[in-house]
């Protein structure tokens, strides 16, 4: 095994923050590994569509990385390429708190962080070895899934290798370097999966392993893309003082922190100096009960003295804030606004509260039959999935999109150009035209989510719907039980089943086409087609791909479920890697 290919998937959902050309750092440090123990890596970071499909019919090996709202279009891919006879593994946070779900995509998942597991994961197979003493990897044996346990230590990230971006399909279009100089956050956010993930362990990076990091970038902008840049103020000091010290320059530089950081008036000089021009900070919200229920051990003072003391630097200060906690309501959305425009808030980033799997919230929502969809791709931070406490999520969608609106307006983008100069106006105007294009592009969402709200909280199927098609009008041919499409259509929970079985030529799948413009909703979320006990003619083949690719327009999520000892992969390998929103799920029977 020589030639591996590791892929961060970008959700086909739009959002604001879409554009966004700069990865996280999980596969480059895996990537680097690979590369020095002497294999052929290469990391792409796109929408499956835009992907080298001929290159990773190829390789040896696929890996796969997931967030939640990627997870969908990390399956999409993995499951056309397990398809196709290719190795694939999945990891990432996602697949960290659901491996069950990930593993029906792939034949291996690697649990937690990953940095010292992977490796070895990979040796292993490459020996023909079983996994079983490896830490935190979830495969199949014998037809069961195995799931091994975590590492019992979190990873000591003086460990970690430089990474290396130029494994990146798109180093030379980066606009900003990530430098990771620590790992873990001590908070515990109720809607963070960084500590259940990562640990509560703040773990640094040696100052010398950073600086040595920094002097490569000289001359660029620099993101410093730890959850809490200034959880260790006493490391992150003499980082930036060493900076100065050794005369490494960069362009700009930014970095994610919290209020408390504004109250470090070295901090903030050595920011000043450095190039630091952007602080992200968590603010969350003006409502103080909704920071007391978030977990934040801030207050509102806390805020408007952060923002304050930002700006007496020059630097711009991003303000992150999440609506939707059971204290929220919709004059909250409307006076958190009014609150960013009155402390002139360089640029905003108004989430939605979403409860990621592995968090405390989804626990509590989803115990309280609250949550509306498991539709994944959703779970972005820019969709309602659940249902509020003290508004519908029609107004809590509505009400964010409008505060987005309110905020990001050409008369409010020079607001902030005599204090801390075109940064502050340059992200504004760019905010404008992103809000403008995501309003149009989620109005669609907005009507759905009457239908996710109404619907039934019974998990029951609705009665089984079934109807038999002859497969010819010959009536000497449609007697023979061979000679008979079968069509199974049933529904539970918001998921539609279209189970077919027996023999499918042009004219049943003409009939099919009739059938289920009756049986099916003409827009549904999730529909799962069984075509395990399919036969299809060898003309009509192209048709049902076509026939499969209609649906997916009607549908959010179509998954294909085949089965194994049918020989169809060319097949799939001719029609499939391109449709959109489709999945391909080998049966595990």
């Amino acid at each position: 095994m020589k030639k591996i290919i590791l892929i961060e998937p970008k959700t086909k959902k739009g959002h604001v923050y879409s554009t966004t050309r700069m990865p996280r750092l999980g596969l480059p440090l895996l990537g680097t590994q690979l590369k020095e123990a002497g294999y052929d890596v290469s990391i792409h970071v796109n929408q499956s569509e835009a992907l080298p499909w001929p290159k990773l019919l190829e390789a040896d090996l696929v890996g796969i990385s997931t967030t939640t709202s990627t997870s969908h279009e990390a399956y999409r891919i993995a499951g056309y390429l397990h398809s196709q006879n290719v190795p694939i593994i999945i990891g990432g946070i996602h697949a960290t708190f659901l491996p069950e779900e990930a593993l029906q995509y792939a034949d291996y998942v690697v649990r937690g962080e990953a940095d010292l597991t992977f490796l070895s994961l990979i040796r292993s197979l490459d020996e023909g070895k079983s996994p079983e003493d490896i830490p935190g990897i979830s495969y199949w044996q014998n037809g069961e899934a195995v799931h091994n346990p975590l590492p019992e230590d979190w990873i000591d990230v003086e460990q970690l290798p430089m990474p290396d971006l130029t494994l990146l399909d798109h180093y030379n279009q980066m606009r900003s370097i990530p430098i990771m100089t620590s790992r873990g956050c001590p908070y515990n956010c109720i809607f963070c999966s960084v500590a259940p993930m990562f640990g509560r362990s703040y773990r640094s990076r040696s100052k010398e392993k950073i600086l040595q990091e920094l002097s490569l970038y000289k001359g660029k902008s620099i993101f410093f893309c730890d959850d809490n840049f200034t959880a260790n103020p006493k490391h992150t000091k003499q980082v930036l003082q060493e900076m100065l010290d050794r005369n490494i320059k960069l362009k700009s530089w930014g970095a994610q922190m919290r209020v408390e950081s504004a109250k470090d008036e070295e901090f903030l000089e050595l920011m000043r100096r450095t190039g630091g021009d952007i602080a992200y900070v968590g603010l969350e919200s003006i409502n103080p009960l909704t920071l007391q229920s978030y977990n934040k051990k801030q207050n509102v003072d806390d805020i408007r003295k952060c923002i304050r003391k930002f700006h007496e630097y020059g630097i711009r200060i991003h303000g992150m804030f999440v609506f939707g906690s059971d204290q929220d309501t919709v004059d909250t959305i409307q006076e958190t606004v009014d609150f960013a425009l009155e402390m002139r808030i360089d640029s905003v980033q108004f989430m939605i509260l979403t409860p990621l799997p592995g968090t405390p919230l989804f626990e509590k929502l989803e115990s309280e039959g609250r949550l509306l969809t498991k539709d994944w791709e959703l779970y972005d931070g820019h969709h309602v999935v659940f249902q509020p406490a003290q508004m519908s999520a029609e107004e809590l969608q509505k009400e964010t999109i409008k505060a987005f609106r309110r905020f990001y307006t050409i008369r409010n983008a020079f607001q902030n150009f005599f204090l801390t100069g075109w940064g502050s106006a340059l992200y504004r105007c760019v905010g404008w035209w992103l809000v403008k294009n995501f309003d149009k592009q989620s109005r669609w969402y907005q009507n759905i989510l009457a239908q996710l709200q109404n619907k039934s909280d019974s998990t029951r199927a609705v009665p089984l719907l079934y109807r038999r098609i002859q497969v010819s009008k010959q009536g000497n041919l449609g007697t023979a039980a061979g000679n008979l499409l079968k069509v199974y259509v049933s529904e539970n929970n918001g998921v539609f089943y279209l189970r077919l079985r027996g023999l499918l030529n042009r004219f049943a799948l003409q009939e099919l086409r009739h059938v289920l413009k009756n049986l099916l909703p003409q827009r549904c979320f999730h529909l799962v087609v069984n075509a395990e006990g399919l036969h299809l003619s060898e003309k009509v083949i192209k048709n049902f791909a076509l026939f499969l690719k209609q649906l997916g327009k009607r549908v959010n999520r179509l998954q294909l479920i085949y089965s194994p000892k049918e020989s169809r992969q060319p097949f799939l390998r001719k029609y499939f890697p391109k449709f959109p929103r489709f999945e391909l799920l080998m049966s595990r029977r």
